[in-house]
Order: C-alpha cells, then structure tokens, then sequence
C-alpha cells in the first residue's frame, strides 16, 4: 500500500487544462497524484483531494488567476507560468470529508481504528477482537500486504488518516487468513481463554475450532 504524509505534498495543476474543462464540464476531480478528471466513476480507489461539482458557476470568470484564485482558495494556490502550485494539507479536514463514501476505515489520532467500513471486514474485526487481535493489527497487515493508499497527516505529534483499498474481494481472503493465524499463534501461546464464550463463537466464525 502506498503510504502518503500530506504534509510533504504539493501538486502542480495545469490551468490550461483546467479553463479547457471549465468549457466543456461542470465537474472536477482531482488526485492525489495532481491528476485531473471530470467522471466521479474514474476517481474510484483514488485519494482526492479537490472536488467541485458545479464549475458552470464560475462561467463568467474569464481570467485564469482569478479562477485558479477562486478554485482554489482553500488551499492557497501559488501561480507559477501555466502551472498552479497547491499544498493539499491547508484542506485536510475536507479531504477528509470528500474520501468518507470510499475509505476502508479511518485511523484516529486519539482512538485509533475503531470500526472498518466494509461490513464483511467489519465482522472479522469484531470477532478477532476475542482472539485477541485488535484492529490495528489488522489495519497494519492491511497497510503492508494489500494493495491501495494510504493518505495520512503526520507531523510527529499528531497523526491521523485514512486507508482506500483497490480490491476489497482480494483484500478479505488475506485479512481472515492473517487473523486464523494470529488466533492459532495466541492460542499456543495460552493468551487466549478457550472455555470463554465469545473465543468459542470467534473460533466457529473463522473456522478454527481447537
């Protein structure tokens, strides 16, 4: 998985292609990666982090500084020739908000991974928690054997950000193959209470009655 500090991003925007889009679309999409798309069905398992849905409103806007200006005002752009400079982080909290229909979970700068928004994976977490295995094991696993992107705000003292998968079908199988295996290491190592009622009903989900 890739993993992205947007503390340290900052994307050049081709204006040019910007006033060309304002022509013909009224939406906008914009990546991670600083690339741009008017389809929202292309921006699927992509980190955005600028989206507007109604550019018809800045028709009468026919100065390419003062679109940039007014597109971007959030993330107080800088104009370089043709290329507009953005710094993503001065927009977190709404980049935050434009991912939430997508991100796998979000990880907490005071609590952590509390829940994954897949309810398949959702019911794995649950369950594996009586086996002793928390969620940010498994978002970790997650983080280092799956692919997708991680796109976090990390400055050493805080930190907070959210995972995007590429395909969750794939990412499943791994994820309850890694908590069989965890559970099966804790139950040898006695960490586990095998008479406990929720480590029993945890074990016939997953399979792996002792």
């Amino acid at each position: 998985m890739r993993k992205i500090n947007i503390k340290d991003i900052f994307l050049d925007i081709d204006m040019v292609q910007l006033l060309n889009i304002k022509s013909v679309n009224s939406t906008i999409y914009i990546d991670i990666d600083g690339k741009i798309y008017t389809n929202k069905e292309e921006t699927k398992n992509k980190a955005i982090i600028y989206k507007d849905e109604n550019l018809n409103k800045l028709t009468a806007i026919k100065d390419i500084k003062a679109l940039v200006s007014e597109l971007f005002n959030a993330y107080k752009p800088e104009i370089i020739g043709t290329k507009c400079k953005i710094k993503p982080l001065n927009n977190w909290q709404e980049i935050i908000d434009m991912n939430k229909d997508q991100m796998l979970y979000f990880d907490h700068q005071s609590d952590g991974v509390e829940l994954f928004e897949d309810k398949e994976l959702e019911d794995y977490g649950w369950h594996a928690s009586a086996l002793e295995v928390n969620y940010r094991e498994i978002s970790e696993f997650i983080e280092d054997n799956c692919e997708g992107t991680l796109l976090f705000y990390d400055n050493e003292i805080q930190f907070n950000g959210f995972a995007i998968v590429n395909d969750i079908d794939t990412l499943r199988p791994l994820v309850k193959e890694f908590i069989i295996n965890k559970a099966k290491q804790n139950i040898k190592e006695e960490i586990i209470d095998l008479d406990d009622e929720d480590v029993v009903e945890a074990l016939e989900f997953f399979g792996c009655e002792e």
